[in-house]
């Protein structure tokens, strides 16, 4: 769900993107408070699988796709602050490197996937685990709170379009957005369901949690860093051997802006390295190698820029406390 150039009011544009820098300075400032050395080593990693999740689209119904959107998944696995700073990494290469999301409407992007998907969504989490306890409680927390984010990230997108001066088409592009993405808010839940699950029952503690002293935290980073090699490797084969073969579909936005009209037929503001995600060199021009190689790279360069920014910030302090700022 990347808003493209050109679809957004220029004043819209402008707003969202001071909230949105706003809502991330304020995201790494509370990082630097937050953190653990077991979030500044999952960092790169989690950004890597959520870039490569990303290019995996899915079919949710006749000519429409949807593909994960990981604020859930990335506030469940680093709390709401990692979790908002790694969507906005993701954001940035996207948008850099490939084009996927205007750089006019990164600001939007990133309240729609970052702060409401990663923040909103970890509060609406964090609510429903301390209603359900216990290792079902997570997950059935994650699952909810993963469907919700994206119903919500939906709507803002409709605030959003009708604040340019569509409020008279508000209901209908409000109803269809919710509609189209209460399918992909099934695939989104399923996904980081399934994530989960699989890290409660394998390694429970890379999973956030409330509290944990000193010491704890220390043996929870060092034993973080043992999963960091094969998190990437998991990344780069979903971002190799997945990625090629998803849905050609539009996604839900697409498939709902060219119902109703509003999105923009003029081009980015800059041309792309990579264009829609196809890397094509001599003797691999064909599309899937090309996607694929768009993966790898991709998936490597977010892993290092993620990697880069946790290594950037001040060193850990002696608590995580990522769970009671919320």
């Amino acid at each position: 769900m990347h808003i493209p150039d050109g679809v957004l009011d220029p004043r819209v544009a402008v707003a969202t993107s001071l909230v949105g820098g706003a809502g991330f300075l304020y995201a790494i400032k509370r990082l630097n408070h937050a953190r653990t050395e077991r979030t500044t080593v999952l960092m790169g990693t989690t950004a890597a699988f959520l870039f490569a999740a990303q290019m995996v689209n899915f079919p949710v119904g006749p000519g429409v796709s949807g593909h994960l959107l990981g604020g859930v998944l990335a506030s469940a696995l680093l709390g709401p602050w990692a979790g908002m700073v790694v969507i906005a990494t993701v954001l940035m290469v996207q948008c850099v490197l490939f084009g996927d999301g205007g750089l006019t409407a990164l600001g939007a992007n990133f309240i729609n996937m970052g702060l409401i998907g990663a923040g909103g969504g970890y509060a609406i989490q964090a609510s429903l685990r301390r209603a359900i306890s216990g290792p079902r409680g997570t997950l059935l927390a994650v699952i909810a709170a993963a469907w919700f984010s994206v119903i919500l990230a939906s709507g803002a997108f409709a605030v959003e379009l009708a604040l340019g001066g569509r409020v008279q088409d508000f209901p209908s592009i409000l109803t269809w957005m919710a509609l189209v993405h209460a399918g992909i808010g099934v695939g989104e839940a399923l996904i980081t369901g399934g994530v989960v699950r699989y890290v409660l029952l394998r390694r429970p503690d890379l999973l956030e949690i409330a509290d944990g002293d000193a010491e704890a935290d220390r043996t929870r980073g060092r034993r973080a860093t043992e999963a960091v090699l094969a998190g990437l490797v998991v990344a780069l084969a979903v971002a190799v051997f997945l990625a090629p073969f998803a849905s050609e579909f539009p996604d839900g936005l697409e498939f709902v802006g060219s119902r109703l009209g509003f999105l923009s037929d003029s081009p980015g503001l800059m041309p792309a390295p990579i264009p829609d995600y196809e890397l094509k060199w001599p003797g691999f021009e064909h599309a899937r190698i090309a996607t694929a190689l768009a993966g790898l790279v991709g998936t490597l360069v977010v892993f290092v820029v993620g990697w880069g920014m946790a290594q950037a910030l001040p060193a850990p302090g002696k608590r995580g406390v990522a769970a009671d700022v919320v």
